[in-house]
């Protein structure tokens, strides 16, 4: 059976091309994800090892004076000792205005210690600061145009003035370091709510931190290592929900590379009969041909997933090169690829791909040799049972109460865990519903194809099951697509009318925190002629006239409140325009994660029109003996993926709406949801969707008109 084994896959090489290719993608996508979120988590313990570096020991959980930091740097053992202080208060920049950051007019202000090394900062430019000198973080101040040399000014009860002296490196937020005579000058703290001990040479941190216990009674004290674990863990659920989230997406790929596996290994058991009945005739046992399948899958999913590994990590590169792009920078190096990883990888495309491969095999051992021989090349499935249509049924029934269930209670979970009955309910109805959908689907490519559009209305009728898997793998991408589409829209058309309704103006003038407008600030800004009235609520509501534009309004706002430093103007459309923004970049990101999807359900149709081909030669050839020109068989092949795509495209959409709308009632309190529905966007993915069938289907095209009709007929 290995000669047969080894002899099989030569001659089917090919046809496992394309399998392979699925599969490859999946193993890449799921280890992409793991070595992306390695190096997420790896870059998070990173940033908490270093400011946890220097620190031997640490107390908290009270207020510490400048003498329990002195009695705590007299311990044995420690070699140098500071006290952590923070508060908050608005900060003018260079021009004079206060620094807003997503809203918050408040800025965190740190107190450095007078031994820089024991605050654990690196700088990018510039030096420590002096008396009279800050440094701030480098991120903010690349966004914003600062540089060492630059002033700023805390405004507690009078405003502080500081110069920038220099730059501080993977700094989470807008953050100000000040020493700390300058600290307490600017924020009236004077006392610490943490102190952190430096160890001398020779002394563990056990020792130091027993020492600080001793010295403080009633505080709170770790060693270095655990208040290293303690920074990282209180930002880990971002990473593990990361991680949770990406991994969907690779399950989602994974699933519809099983679909596509389990349609290819379908049509070479059903293409192989023949030849498997010969080997049970030679001898071979029904476990013997149950094996051969199974092992030919083995090597298939083996093979690919060693090239879904390298294409794994050349993904998880770029997905933290893009992380870079769209955030902060902060990301370390790649994760290598380790060996759980590797073998993660390995084991689920080896797995889906047997798994997927285990029912085409049994279904090879179930025909008596000689039915088989007797069994015609490409046999007509029958799309209907009554057991089919009532599961599906019942599947679908469950679904739409999961779903249902979730929108109506705000619910996620539910909501999210009706997507598996209701592929599952797919899987079941497909070859029923397919034949009656194939007959509308299949117009446009009689309008455009002809006579090659009208060959293939009759395709699903003939493989109503075949067609249906084949959808289906692209209808879970396009699913997933619509979701997207309709959920992120409508979160950003739900924010957006929120704020209008919170907001129902232009703009809004506040004072930063703890601050006052001036008195004078409404009649100012009511004598611009831009401006209709300004009513004072929560700050000052200005609204413009009739006719004005945006940006004149905004040029007319801001002559008056640039000369108010404290003052925070919201523009309210500009906001708005944030959200849309911010919804764009979502939907960019996971637009990039479904393609991997959609991308293995192109592989999936151009694999199952490529086996059609090689199943229907003689079929085609009695065609083109009777006068169809290789045109039109071009054309009917091209026909019958468009249509393929076209029912996973429309399946797909009103999935993918449906999903979508009780997403956002699952996720949104009810009072403020607002469904918006992208209708040209999915117009465009349902033309896209088209484009994908047609482009899947030119190699198995070109394949059927190369085929001479007398070869064609003399195929055996």
């Amino acid at each position: 059976m290995r000669n047969v084994l080894l002899s099989g896959l030569r001659a089917r090489r090919t046809r496992l091309l394309l399998t392979a290719l699925a599969v490859a993608l999946g193993v890449a996508f799921v280890t992409g994800t793991l070595i992306l979120t390695d190096t997420m988590t790896a870059s998070l313990y990173q940033g908490a090892a270093r400011d946890a570096e220097p620190v031997a020991a640490r107390a908290a959980g009270g207020r510490f004076t400048d003498a329990d930091v002195t009695r705590v740097a007299a311990l044995p053992g420690v070699a140098d000792a500071a006290g952590e202080a923070a508060a908050e208060a608005p900060v003018l920049g260079p021009d004079g205005r206060v620094v807003a950051v997503l809203g918050a007019t408040n800025t965190v202000i740190r107190a450095l210690p007078d031994r820089p090394a024991l605050a654990a900062l690196r700088l990018t430019s510039g030096a420590f600061p002096g008396p009279g000198e800050a440094l701030v973080d480098a991120a903010t101040a690349a966004e914003r145009g600062w540089a060492p040399g630059d002033s700023l000014a805390v405004v507690d009860d009078d405003p502080h003035p500081v110069r920038i002296s220099g730059l501080a490196e993977d700094v989470p937020y807008f953050t100000v370091f000040l020493p700390i005579g300058d600290f307490r000058a600017a924020t009236g703290v004077t006392d610490f709510g943490a102190i952190r001990a430096a160890a001398a040479d020779g002394t563990g941190q056990r020792a130091v931190a027993d020492g600080m216990a001793g010295a403080l009674p009633g505080a709170e004290v770790i060693t270095g290592m655990e208040y290293a674990d303690r920074l990282a863990a209180a930002n880990v659920g971002s990473v593990r929900l990361a991680r949770a989230g990406l991994l969907g997406f690779a399950t989602v790929a994974l699933v519809v590379a099983a679909m596509v596996i389990h349609n290819t290994f379908a049509i070479l058991v059903a293409q192989r009969e023949r030849e498997l009945a010969l080997l049970r005739l030679a001898g071979a046992r029904r476990g013997q041909l149950f094996r051969l399948v199974l092992a030919e899958a083995a090597i298939v999913g083996g093979v690919a997933s060693a090239a879904g590994l390298a294409l794994g990590m050349l993904a998880g590169r770029l997905g933290t090169a893009g992380l870079e792009a769209i955030g902060d920078g902060r990301l370390t190096a790649p994760a290598p690829l380790t060996l759980p990883t590797a073998l993660i990888g390995v084991l689920t495309g080896v797995g889906v791909t047997v798994l997927a491969a285990i029912a085409p095999a049994r279904n090879a051992t179930r025909l008596a040799p000689i039915a088989a021989l007797r069994r015609p090349d490409a046999p007509v499935e029958a799309a209907t049972s009554r057991r089919r249509a009532l599961t599906g049924t019942l599947l679908a029934l469950i679904a739409a109460a999961m779903v249902a269930a979730g929108a109506h209670y705000t619910a996620v979970l539910p909501a999210a865990a009706g997507a598996l009955p209701a592929m599952l309910a797919l899987v079941a109805l497909g070859p029923v519903l397919v034949v009656p959908a194939w007959r509308v689907a299949v117009r446009p490519a009689v309008l455009i194809f002809g006579s090659g559009g009208r060959l293939a209305a009759g395709s699903a009728a003939r493989q109503p099951r075949r067609a249906a898997a084949t959808a289906l793998a692209l209808t879970v991408g396009i699913t997933v697509v619509t979701t997207f589409l309709v959920g992120a829209q409508s979160l950003a058309t739900s924010s957006t009318a929120a704020l209008e309704r919170r907001f129902p103006t232009d703009f809004v003038v506040t004072a930063a925190e703890g601050q006052r407008l001036p008195a004078d600030l409404p009649g100012r800004l009511s004598a611009l002629s831009e401006v209709d009235r300004v009513e004072e609520r929560a700050g000052l509501w200005v609204f413009t006239r009739d006719g004005v534009a945006a940006a004149e309004a905004r040029r007319a706002v801001a002559s008056v409140t640039d000369t108010v430093p404290l003052a925070v103007v919201t523009d309210v459309q500009s906001r708005a325009e944030e959200i849309g923004r911010t919804v764009d970049l979502l939907l960019a990101v996971v637009g990039v994660l479904v393609l991997f999807s959609v991308l293995i359900s192109v592989a999936g149709i151009t694999n199952t029109l490529s086996l059609s081909v090689l199943e229907r030669t003689r079929e085609f050839g009695l065609l083109r003996a009777l006068g169809l020109s290789r045109g039109q068989l071009r054309a009917s092949l091209l026909a019958e993926g468009m249509t393929l795509a076209l029912i996973a495209a429309v399946t797909g959409v009103a999935l993918g709406i449906a999903f979508g709308v009780a997403g956002v009632y699952a996720s949104i309190p009810r009072t403020w949801v607002t469904i918006s529905v992208p209708y040209l966007r999915i117009a465009l993915v349902v033309l896209g969707a088209a484009v994908v069938g047609l482009l899947a289907a030119v190699l198995p095209a070109r394949r059927a008109a190369r085929v001479a009709p007398v070869a064609a007929l003399a195929d055996e």
